[in-house]
């Protein structure tokens, strides 16, 4: 049921894309999912299909940066316009010898400091934190032999094979899903012994459910409905664990893709210096497209710099609001200017600066 893998490729462009899936994995059924990844659930890939699909996804890793660095933190916390502004600001007013309006203004750049630097380094931490969510090894079955392999080596299409305890390597769809457990039962003094089709996972840290999700890959969602990640049960994702029974699941997302990598991304927020490029079905971008990207990298700059862009609501909106201030300050400076002939006497800079 294989192939070469050509149907597969990495989302190479920005929309709605799963690895090559045709929709949303809880959207379609456990037998679609294995045919559009070209894979078997009883199989699972080849070792060589295996190793050409990690060329072209990558590793099965978070990309949480280079870890937290007080001193990073602190810089951005400096160098960026609302920061630059106070402190102009703050030196002009020493320089005039005004000050009560220094003292202020060295107290407004101590507060703004400290806060910003306490929220990002919280941030920084809980990203740091996300590696360890992660099991080192995970059982797939390769070439139709179950083995132990990396975590970071799975791949979509890979099938692997969880059980209770378990934590789940990648965001994965299930194909097949049981309870370990088995049970006696008397029916008219007949004892019969049976199982029960029962897997459930803890998926506290994505949902923040407090109790175990109950899984079925039998499960069926329809396009247009609103279900979100708690509700979809045909599914189980990277990083939860499994509390009851076992199960056989095919992968369809890794890496930074998987939904606890779209948490990791936006806690660390979007630190990619340049904007990909859209592409269509065929992978072509025409010369629009690289201007598009090429001016929304530079608004990204710009935005990032200024702080309207970064940071949360509040940060931003002080941003703004310092941008807004300058502007007005810029603006009387100016008149001020005017009003006495764009004289460069010592006294009219002063008065125009203040």
């Amino acid at each position: 049921m294989q192939n070469d893998g050509e149907n597969i490729h990495p989302r190479s462009r920005e929309g709605p894309m799963h690895n090559g899936l045709s929709d949303d994995p809880y959207l379609l059924s456990g037998d679609e999912v294995v045919r559009q990844l070209s894979t078997d659930p009883d199989n699972g890939l080849s070792d060589a299909e295996a190793a050409t699909r990690m060329t072209k996804f990558g590793l099965n890793e978070l990309d949480t940066g280079a870890g937290v660095s007080v001193v990073r933190i602190l810089l951005r916390q400096l160098f960026n316009a609302m920061g630059l502004v106070l402190i102009m600001a703050m030196v002009v007013s020493f320089a005039i010898q005004s000050w009560i309006e220094a003292a202020v203004i060295t107290a407004v750049v101590i507060v703004n400091i400290v806060v910003g630097f306490l929220q990002e380094y919280s941030a920084e931490k809980t990203m740091d934190s996300l590696r360890s969510l992660s099991s080192p090894t995970a059982s797939v079955i390769r070439s139709g032999q179950s083995k132990t392999v990396r975590s970071v080596d799975i791949v979509p299409g890979d099938v692997i094979e969880v059980k209770t305890g378990d934590t789940i390597p990648a965001d994965v769809r299930l194909v097949e899903a049981m309870n370990m457990s088995y049970h006696l039962l008397l029916d008219k003094k007949v004892s019969r012994l049976t199982s029960f089709a029962h897997f459930e996972t803890d998926e506290a840290l994505l949902t923040g459910e407090s109790l175990p999700v109950a899984k079925d890959a039998n499960a069926t969602f329809k396009a247009g409905q609103d279900t979100g990640v708690g509700d979809r049960i045909n599914m189980a994702y990277s990083s939860s664990t499994v509390s009851k029974g076992r199960a056989k699941a095919v992968v369809v997302t890794t890496a930074m893709q998987t939904e606890i990598g779209k948490i990791a991304q936006s806690l660390r927020g979007d630190k990619s210096r340049v904007r990909k490029v859209r592409r269509d079905e065929e992978g072509n971008a025409g010369l629009h497209r690289y201007l598009q990207a090429c001016a929304l990298t530079v608004m990204d700059h710009v935005g990032k710099f200024l702080g309207v862009s970064v940071g949360t609501p509040l940060q931003r909106k002080l941003s703004w609001l310092a941008i807004f201030l300058f502007l007005i300050a810029v603006l009387f400076a100016i008149i001020c200017l005017a009003a006495n002939g764009f004289s460069d006497r010592q006294e009219v800079i002063l008065y125009a600066v203040a």
